[in-house]
């Protein structure tokens, strides 16, 4: 593979980014794959420690994070960022700075995410400690064109890093599964295709 391929998983926190993202890591390590995750937590925590939450620290940020990315793609290592990135703009500029980029929007309900909870973050917003969650006190602008669309209030984790590995076995950005260990369905196939067939990326 002379190019790996970028994945940013985008939504609003406690949305599953992260579980997924790591779902996907650990699959295509077992394929033989050469992959990087850039937790944004742990990059913000060690690259990035002068920034905060405001929207300029905001866009900084997620500019290192695609600069990190494409600096392994164009050296033949698969990037994923799961990142609330909250702002088109932000992943459309990411998209331009690479050439095989997979934008993934994982959604789920607010109730949903206020029962997960991971960080604490909605408790702190109930508690008022903070008022800048994405998708409850600021816009969260959903991507138009993701090339996968996850919806993890009705979809399991191994369904979604399954839809997530044919979507890039179907763009050719990695090889095929072995067939002695087929990960989905004939009908999984069909979807997907048809999916990326209506949003032209596909013939």
């Amino acid at each position: 593979m002379d190019k790996g391929t970028f994945l940013w998983f985008t939504g609003v926190p406690a949305s599953g980014k992260s579980t997924i993202g790591r779902g996907v890591e650990k699959a295509l390590k077992e394929r033989g794959i050469r992959i990087e995750n850039l937790d944004a937590d742990e990059i913000r925590a060690n690259l990035s420690p002068d920034l905060g939450f405001t929207a300029k620290d905001r866009d900084l940020n997620t500019k290192r994070l695609a600069f990190m990315g494409k600096i392994l793609t164009r050296n033949g290592v698969c990037a994923i960022v799961a990142a609330v990135s909250p702002l088109r703009e932000h992943r459309d500029r990411a998209r331009k700075l690479v050439d095989s980029f997979l934008e993934v929007h994982v959604k789920a309900t607010l109730d949903t995410c206020k029962q997960r909870d991971p960080k604490g973050l909605y408790k702190r917003a109930e508690r008022g400690e903070i008022a800048d969650i994405a998708g409850w006190h600021m816009p969260y602008e959903a991507p138009e064109k993701p090339e996968v669309d996850l919806d993890t209030d009705t979809e399991d984790v191994d369904t979604c890093v399954n839809k997530v590995l044919l979507t890039m076995e179907t763009l050719g950005y990695i090889p095929k599964a072995d067939g002695t260990a087929k990960a989905y369905s004939d009908e999984d196939q069909k979807k997907v295709e048809e999916r990326l067939r209506g949003l032209g990326y596909i013939e």
